[in-house]
Formats: C-alpha cells, structure tokens, sequence
C-alpha cells in the first residue's frame, strides 16, 4: 500500500497535488525492487486510499482525491503489478444511500481499469461492473 512516510501509522498528512500517480510509481517502484530482492515477484500494487490522513477531513478534498486516483491507476500498471483499491463510503455525499458509495465508485475504479476492487457492497457492485461489461 502506498504511504506518504515511513508508516501509516505515523504519518499525518499526504501530499495533495493535481497527479498523484508520478510520486505513487516512484514509491511502487522502490518497494517492487525490494519485494524482487526477498523472492516476492508478484502482489497487487494499492494506491491506500482507505487510510486516514489530517489533511483529507474535507469530504470535498479527500473525495476529489480518491477519484483522481481511481480514474489514473491504469498508469500504475506498467509497473507489472495489478492494481487494488478499496472503495470509499462517501458518508458526506451519500448519507442515508451510503451503500450506493461504493457502487458509484467502482465504476470510476473501472474506466481507470482497477484490477481488484475492496468493497463492503459485493453483489452491487458486481452488478455494475457486469453492467460495464456490457459495453
């Protein structure tokens, strides 16, 4: 999973620019070359759009973000790693249709051609995604 620092646990902000990709390659790529060193030679490569950051409390910022992730991780894939994320609820947008978050985000995580989708709503969004399929 992609961090902005040392670990998740101990990092309190990620940088917020207009294309998080460049930086999250240059960190999967480091972290591709030492899983290679320990004999790992496949995993998925995760954007880690599920942790908790202080700078991403703005629904609007943190939203704007997951989004341009999703629509730009096909870019992550010339590493030669299939890409994983977890879809977001969205409580901010949704309220009470909350569980329809994760569905409208997969289609997004789609176009940007995700290779595993985290989700919480599995039928729904198997749904749409064979719906996608369609096309």
């Amino acid at each position: 999973c992609y961090v902005a620092g040392e670990n998740v646990r101990e990092v309190t902000e990620i940088p917020i620019d207009h294309d998080p990709i460049p930086r999250m390659s240059e960190f999967f790529e480091r972290e591709i070359e030492l899983a290679a060193k320990c004999g790992l030679i496949t995993g998925f490569v995760d954007p880690g759009l599920g942790f908790y950051y202080d700078n991403l409390e703005d629904s609007s910022v943190r939203i704007q973000h997951q989004m341009k992730t999703f629509l730009n991780a096909f870019r992550l894939r010339k590493l030669g790693w299939p890409v994983c994320n977890a879809l977001p609820h969205a409580f901010e947008c949704f309220g009470e249709e909350v569980r329809s978050a994760e569905p409208f985000f997969s289609v997004l995580a789609a176009l940007g051609k995700t290779d595993l989708l985290r989700t919480h709503e599995v039928p729904k969004v198997a749904a749409v995604l064979k719906t996608l399929g369609v096309y």
